[in-house]
């Protein structure tokens, strides 16, 4: 192992540089640096620094070598973002439809200018090991980039670095920034390159053709916490019918379709309690143990979707969590952030019966599910959720969108336990529903 190599495999994946916004809002201001306006970067030459702002003002994130003779700027202004280079003195935008040197290529996306969501968190990306530079808005990943410079790359040995112009990029270590204006909250030692999977699948289903065409991961490579989840929940004698109850979920069906079912009566009971008028922004939460303070509120959560029916948009808390299907199929809709401005979704996603994923504290936190099947038949997925180690926020809610596109605060509750339930719809399904 080469001296390089020893330095990185103990270098932290990331570095808290100040609480989100939503833990502790007043500490933002106080967060440590070097020396005010700029972060060190984890590993020379490669990172993301996230930050938000401390007024909707114009911006600019700043990248040099040591010399300062080199460099690349990202200017977010009100209406765009646009990088720049540090030329003879003189910074010199890239233009989106100049021409550039060769080899070089830069484009930007609409939308990529302030944003009007006073929480919003940006992101810059760099990679000099495969020459990008990456910008963006909310979660830290592919999905949420707005702009991109890609510049040539020499491999980096000591005969090419003389015809390399851009070989400084890997001697860049710190980002500088206005710090009357930008608070950044995290460095990341990895730049942005990929977006995970987001389906977990046993390692011996794994293929080849899974990891190269990004469709799959397995449970290693999620954190800690969420390994643990998903061995909680993987297992195959974790199902909904079982020999004492083979019909749980024809049951849990019936129970919904007929109006003097239990499932039908507390549906109807729960129309408007995300602040909404439509009786379909409703599902079941049915909970398995006690709340132990590691999780918002219980930490096992059956919940019950019937055809139609789907969650308004929402967030977990930071925390991480493991969502298997059960039985039928749930489309999950991921966003940037939890804003009224970011409604439209940069993924969508369906899983089936015995499809497992993932949320982590800082990716595919915001989300909608949504049974998009109609006709049928029910979703029922388990969802367990945890905080994670070292984590002493545990903020107890989640957060939401109502109808108005106000973020409101929903307090994880539980319609029934599972046991208690479980035992109802069998008591329902042989006195009532059961086919002669």
């Amino acid at each position: 192992m080469s001296h390089h190599e020893q330095l990185f495999l103990n270098a932290p994946s990331s570095r808290l540089i100040a609480p989100p916004p939503q833990a502790a809002r007043p500490m933002l201001r106080n967060a440590p640096a070097d020396k005010p306006g700029t972060e060190r970067l984890i590993v020379v030459g490669q990172g993301v620094l996230a930050v938000h702002l401390t007024q909707q003002t114009a911006f600019s994130l700043t990248l040099q070598d040591p010399t300062h003779r080199h460099g690349f700027r990202l200017d977010v202004t009100e209406k765009y973002a646009r990088f720049a280079r540090l030329q003879d003195g003189h910074w010199l935008p890239y233009e989106p439809d100049a021409t550039h040197e060769p080899g070089l290529t830069v484009y930007y996306k609409e939308g990529s200018g302030l944003d009007k969501s006073e929480q919003c968190p940006y992101w810059l990306s760099l990679d000099s090991n495969n020459g990008l530079l990456r910008y963006g808005k909310g979660e830290v990943r592919r999905n949420t980039l707005l702009a991109e410079l890609r510049f040539p790359i020499q491999p980096p040995v000591p005969e090419k670095q003389a015809d390399d112009p851009y070989a400084w990029v890997r001697t860049v270590a710190t980002v500088a920034f206005d710090p009357a204006v930008v608070q950044p909250f995290k460095m990341y030692r990895d730049p942005v390159i990929v977006d995970p999977a987001m389906v977990v699948v046993d390692r011996n289903r794994l293929t080849m053709d899974d990891i190269a065409r990004n469709r799959a991961t397995v449970a290693a490579n999620l954190t800690a916490t969420c390994q643990l989840l998903y061995d909680n929940v993987s297992g195959e004698q974790f199902t909904l019918n079982t020999p004492d109850f083979p019909d749980f979920a024809q049951a849990i069906e019936a129970s919904i379709a007929s109006p003097d079912g239990w499932c039908y009566r507390t549906l109807q009971e729960k129309a408007g309690e995300f602040g909404g008028s439509n009786p379909d922004e409703t599902y079941l939460r049915i909970t398995l143990g006690l709340n132990q303070g590691d999780s918002p509120g219980i930490p096992y959560v059956m919940e019950i979707w019937p055809p139609g029916h789907y969650s308004p948009l929402h967030n977990h808390g930071g925390a991480n969590a493991v969502i298997r299907v059960l039985h039928g199929e749930i489309t999950v809709s991921l966003f940037p952030m939890l804003s009224r401005y970011h409604q439209q979704p940069f993924m969508i996603a369906k899983f089936g019966t015995g499809d497992v994923t993932w949320i982590s504290p800082e990716l595919n936190q915001n989300h909608q599910l949504h049974n998009t099947n109609v006709t049928g038949p029910t979703c029922i997925t388990i969802q367990c959720y945890l905080y994670g180690e070292g984590d002493t926020t545990h903020y107890k809610y989640f957060d939401y969108l109502n109808e108005h596109g106000q973020i409101k605060q929903f307090t994880p509750n539980s319609d029934m336990s599972f046991l208690e339930f479980k035992a109802l719809m069998k008591r329902e399904w042989l006195s009532r529903y059961r086919p002669a």
